[in-house]
């Protein structure tokens, strides 16, 4: 499976060019939904505007001006995220498909990079459910790894389109774990930066207080890359105001930093709600960290158990006032478990959305407290391996607390934190489903997980190979 880092090595030697490899992963994407359509992870295609910015990067690549590691390399954008010339309908069958009139800040930052937008991805309706499963008239995309099971969510279509091969990278987002719970049910690397360090300027479902763009990539590298890229002010976006600058040289040192004396605290408490095989393959991981110098501390979080609680109440009422318009007009052909959702958080009542911020903001202290004592934190990603996907749910939604429980069990503390998370590819539950491991950092820390990232990549940490994928 080709990475970011690969695929830039062949342009820069002309042993491929763009063009032709985006013309290969057309071709490989339809082919995948066409064999099989619960692998179709793009929902819309722009051919004609890809191929233009393919057959540009080539002529760059030809004359030795290329525009530097981004340029030529193909990428798929999550659905409600804006890509000018095509519909952002969030995952829906109601909102009109009219053509964007412009990029989302991020995607104009990596167009500018030279990345090609092959299309938009295939996601969880309005971006509300972690499961990925959405009867709408794009099929919910299977897990790569097991056909049976559900890709997550909210981003499905992006970590799927990774997972398969097809692209080294895509943009997703993360309200709640929507970067991280598919790039772990899928095995591939994902990154929710702090909040307000990405731009969300032109993504709707981002106007709350816990939305956030982020990568979902094969390679550590295409999410430090893309980090790097997308990140700064956006006059248009107040909570990119507030954010420092990118500190470049800490992440230049990333790739090779010395992780010896690196504090990683665990929570036992925590990790208990965990399947006990996930909780396994994690702490092998840790101590792959130990093994590079890293040290391992005991840590507590009291309110940990209580985040899920906490960030549904928080973002199921913020979706609802967002909403409020869709949910008037076409309730009717909402999915169960969207109108089920929305109905609730039209229910939430001011006192106790107070109740859940005040909750939040100990919350936040709590964690503070704990990564003064320590740089990361650590947990597995999701408690559960990837579910079973349930035909009846395809047809009409599903709505099961249980499992939703258990995939935002770790997930949603970074949303009501702000703080910087990602999950990273660090083995499989029985014969194929991925297992992944969840670090967080403090406030514009992205190096420092960066820096534990690549130190799991050295130590063999990689997306696996799934039953289904492109080969290239």
């Amino acid at each position: 499976m080709i990475t970011l880092d690969a695929l830039h090595g062949l342009f820069t030697r002309r042993e491929l060019t763009p063009r032709e490899h985006l013309d290969r992963v057309l071709s490989a994407l339809r082919d995948a939904a066409a064999r099989t359509p619960a692998h179709a992870a793009v929902r819309d295609y722009n051919d004609d505007q890809a191929r233009r910015a393919a057959d540009a990067a080539t002529a760059r690549y030809a004359s030795g001006q290329a525009l530097g590691d981004f340029d030529g390399i193909p990428m798929v954008v999550k659905d409600e995220v804006d890509v000018a010339g095509l519909p952002t309908r969030s995952g829906t069958v109601y909102l009109p498909a009219v053509p964007a009139a412009r990029d989302a800040t991020a995607v104009a930052r990596l167009r500018d990079a030279g990345a090609v937008i092959v299309g938009k991805s295939v996601q969880h309706e309005l971006g509300l459910g972690a499961t990925g499963i959405s009867p709408h008239e794009t099929r919910t995309p299977r897990n790569p790894h097991d056909p049976s099971c559900a890709p997550g969510g909210s981003s499905s279509g992006s970590a799927v389109a990774v997972a398969l091969g097809a692209v080294p990278v895509a943009v997703a987002s993360d309200g709640g774990g929507s970067v991280r719970i598919p790039a772990s049910l899928c095995g591939v690397w994902g990154l929710k930066p702090t909040f307000g360090r990405i731009p969300n300027t032109g993504d709707g479902n981002l106007d709350g207080s816990v939305g956030h763009l982020g990568p979902i990539a094969r390679s550590v590298e295409a999410m430090e890359k893309f980090l790097r890229v997308t990140s700064g002010h956006d006059g248009r976006c107040p909570v990119s105001q507030g954010s420092p600058p990118l500190d470049l040289a800490a992440l230049d040192n990333a790739r090779s930093r010395d992780l010896k004396g690196l504090r990683i605290g665990v929570d036992p408490n925590e990790w208990a709600d965990a399947d006990p095989t996930i909780a396994f393959t994690c702490r092998e991981a840790l101590r792959t960290l130990e093994k590079q110098g890293a040290v391992l501390r005991d840590v507590s979080l009291p309110l940990g158990r209580h985040a899920g609680a906490i960030g549904f109440v928080t973002m199921v009422a913020e979706s609802a006032r967002g909403h409020a318009e869709e949910y008037r007009k076409h309730r009717d052909k909402m999915a169960l478990d969207v109108r089920l959702t929305l109905a609730i958080g039209r229910q939430i009542s001011a006192a106790d959305h107070q109740k859940a911020q005040l909750l939040r903001r100990r919350l936040r202290l709590q964690l503070a407290a704990l990564l003064g004592e320590v740089d990361l934190y650590a947990t597995p990603t999701v408690a559960i391996a990837a579910p079973r996907v349930r035909p009846r749910a395809e047809r009409a939604g599903e709505a099961d607390q249980a499992v939703t429980n258990d995939l935002v069990r770790f997930t949603f503390l970074g949303n009501l934190t702000g703080l910087p998370a990602l999950t990273a590819p660090v083995g499989v539950q029985g014969a194929r489903l991925p297992v992944g491991l969840q670090l967080m950092a403090k406030p514009w820390d992205e190096a420092t997980l960066l820096a534990a990232a690549y130190g799991l990549e050295r130590a063999g940490c990689a997306p696996p190979t799934p039953a289904v994928h492109v080969p290239w």
